[in-house]
């Protein structure tokens, strides 16, 4: 019986963060069991973060370690790790030719836990043979089913999320485990796209330029149609055959078409990506950014994260299978045997912390201790070895090293 020693993903944001944060955003696996003094790594989050000048390279099982996933209500499918290998732009453009398409199911990015973001379609549409909507070519392809109307019911309390027939977990909608909708701060960096821009949770600046401004809630471009019938596509393309007739098992709402980009003048107004350029807490200097949107009552709201395209420029091999040669990587999980979990020299207390690490030593005391971060960052040195104040600290994983003339020992603390 494995003997479940830590579990805990955490979300780490410094200042190196703010300089590179497609690199030190990730939430990190911290959690392994140990059996019999063997090291398992089956965790969930995010497991190895290696990058190069232009891409970053992401690790990850598809599971969250955050949160319990499931139950997953009138859904009969298990999620299942998945050994997922991303490759996102450092460098995102945008694309000022044809625009790629989002996939109406189907892997479209990746939170910072590791797990896939789905688009907003459940792959049906409606068939006016059957009457009924259906999957692949049986359905007409006129009307394609909206997933969240479709399967929010099946999705979980803790995330929104669920698995697919394969075992894949993923969002359709707003992450409820990875980010706030109260509107008091400007929302978290939620995941990237696989165009390589960020994509964040419901609230950012007024004035998207301007981070002084007032904290408001992202509005969708999109409203539903004021149709009568779905014998007319969006742009009055004749529907051939016609959709369904609009109410009982088919309100208007049912259907990725049943919508049309309006638009609008305000800022807080986002383009038919569901995105706008604008500065975030990470991108002080600019970016585009994607945001999930919501209603006025906090539930989620069409197009819930991204539309029918990319605003930036996709690598055909974003989700890669595997990280290539000359990279540099984060410490990982799988190395956790190279650091000492409890040392012989010394110990930490109180663990976690939210303000003052104390340190008492059963050997000598070293020559330097350092704070550093899961990417090695030295964050503190302290000048009185008994204590170190950490209080400044963003909430995360953090490693106390100890450096000794001929050594250097380390044990890990979670500061919250």
């Amino acid at each position: 019986m494995k003997k479940l020693l830590l579990a805990l993903g955490i979300l780490f944001l410094t200042n190196f963060a703010q300089a590179q944060p497609e690199l030190s955003s990730w939430i990190m696996t911290t959690g392994f069991a140990e059996e019999n003094g063997t090291i398992y790594t089956d965790s969930g989050d995010v497991q190895t973060v290696c990058y190069n000048t232009n891409f970053v390279f992401i690790s990850a099982t598809g599971l969250a370690g955050t949160y319990s996933m499931g139950p997953y209500p009138m859904n009969p499918n298990t999620a299942g790790a998945q050994g997922h290998v991303f490759k996102i732009s450092r460098n995102p453009t945008e694309e000022l030719g044809t625009k790629t398409s989002v996939p109406l199911k189907g892997s479209i990015g990746v939170a910072l836990n590791g797990v896939i973001f789905y688009g907003y379609g459940d792959a049906k549409s409606y068939s006016s043979t059957t009457g009924q909507n259906e999957g692949g070519s049986m359905g007409d392809g006129n009307w394609n089913s909206d997933a969240w109307v479709s399967e929010g019911a099946t999705m979980d309390a803790a995330g929104n999320g669920h698995p697919d027939q394969s075992s894949n977990y993923h969002y359709h909608a707003i992450p409820s485990a990875l980010t706030s909708s109260t509107g008091a701060t400007h929302s978290p960096l939620i995941g990237y796209s696989y165009d390589g821009f960020p994509i964040y949770g419901p609230y950012g600046y007024a004035t998207g330029m301007d981070n002084t401004s007032a904290i408001t809630r992202m509005i969708s471009g999109y409203e539903l149609r004021n149709i009568n019938d779905r014998t007319l596509l969006p742009g009055s393309v004749t529907s051939s055959p016609a959709g369904p007739a609009i109410g009982g098992a088919f309100p208007l709402g049912t259907y990725i078409e049943d919508y049309d980009f309006v638009g609008g003048a305000a800022d807080s107004i986002l383009d038919q990506y569901n995105g706008r350029v604008c500065v975030t807490p990470e991108y002080p200097g600019g970016t585009y950014a994607y945001f999930t949107t919501m209603d006025a009552v906090g539930e989620p709201a069409f197009p819930y994260l991204f539309a029918a395209e990319y605003y930036g420029e996709v690598d055909n091999t974003s989700t890669s299978s595997n990280i290539p040669g000359n990279v540099n990587c984060t410490p990982v999980l799988a190395s956790v045997n190279n650091f000492t979990e409890k040392s012989n020299e010394f110990t930490l207390y109180p663990n976690p912390t939210s303000d003052v690490l104390n340190f008492t030593f059963t050997g000598e005391t070293p020559n330097q201790v350092k704070i550093t971060n899961v990417v090695g960052e030295v964050l503190l040195t302290a000048t009185d070895y008994s204590s170190i104040d950490v209080s400044n600290l963003s909430n995360g994983v953090y490693f106390a090293k100890m450096v000794y003339e001929t050594k250097t020992e380390t044990m890990r603390f979670l500061k919250k």
